[in-house]
């Protein structure tokens, strides 16, 4: 079986305060590349991005590959989000970032996110 059949509530909040901080990043990046053109949805939904990306690797814990692979699958997927949208240049950029995010979010998490700490959803 794939799944572990539970729950890592540890990793789901380290993940998600990552993401939180990966859209942070990004968003001061994108300010700071682009002054006064994005708007406040665009900047809403590169920050929502990037806390859905930690939530999402966060759950993935049952997935058993390694997190640098992991991390980097669900990086790629999860920024294609925002990559469609914002062109060829634009949107390698988004993806590239997501990809690392993705590998640094899933490396750390897995590091620190023991089995102790977990809810069953049998």
């Amino acid at each position: 079986m794939m799944f572990a059949g539970y729950i890592n509530t540890r990793r789901i909040k380290i993940s998600v305060g990552l993401g939180v901080v990966a859209g942070a990043i990004c968003l001061y990046g994108t300010l700071t590349s682009i002054p006064g053109v994005l708007t406040l949805p665009i900047l809403a939904t590169i920050f929502y991005d990037r806390v859905l990306l930690g939530f999402v690797v966060g759950i993935a814990y049952g997935l058993k590959i390694h997190p640098l692979i992991r991390g980097a699958i669900i990086g790629a997927v999860v920024s294609l989000l925002i990559a469609i949208p914002s062109g060829i240049t634009g949107g390698a950029l988004l993806m590239g970032a997501g990809v690392v995010y993705g590998i640094i979010i899933d490396i750390v998490a897995t590091r620190f996110s023991p089995d102790l700490n977990r809810v069953s959803i049998d």
